[in-house]
């Protein structure tokens, strides 16, 4: 399957090859950016005069921190990338929010979506949470 990488610095897609071993990483992948996302919803209902905050607040700089170094290394062997172009990804990527959604991406694209269907649910999402909550 070919798998769109200009998010991260490349004009031509990448050619994965579908295999329980891909779909194993994905969900591996998708667990980690899974328990990141949960936990920093956690520390935005957190107030900072909370004895916790400081706890929470380095748990999840820590979990972003690996996020993205195991981020790259998925990426790394999925798209089978060498040292200098997963460089390039590092420095292509603006934010931790743009890398969690390209990782996104990839997963889904790996567990068998299309881009398409990507594209209708991330839509969907979209106007989900910019629904009035009064209707």
């Amino acid at each position: 399957m070919k798998i769109n990488a200009k998010q991260i610095g490349f004009n031509k897609p990448f050619n994965v090859k579908p295999s329980v071993k891909n779909y194993t990483r994905a969900n591996g992948m998708l667990i980690k950016v899974l328990k990141l996302s949960a936990n920093q919803t956690r520390n935005t209902t957190l107030n900072p005069t909370n004895p916790k905050y400081a706890d929470y607040l380095l748990k999840t700089i820590e979990q972003e921190q690996s996020v993205i170094s195991d981020g790259l290394q998925f990426l790394q062997e999925i798209f089978k990338l060498n040292d200098k172009q997963v460089e390039h990804v590092e420095e292509s990527i603006p934010g931790i929010n743009e890398f969690a959604n390209y990782l996104s991406y990839v997963i889904q694209r790996i567990k068998g979506m299309s881009d398409e269907q990507i594209k209708l649910e991330n839509e969907k999402d979209r106007k989900k949470q910019n629904q009035d909550p009064k209707k």
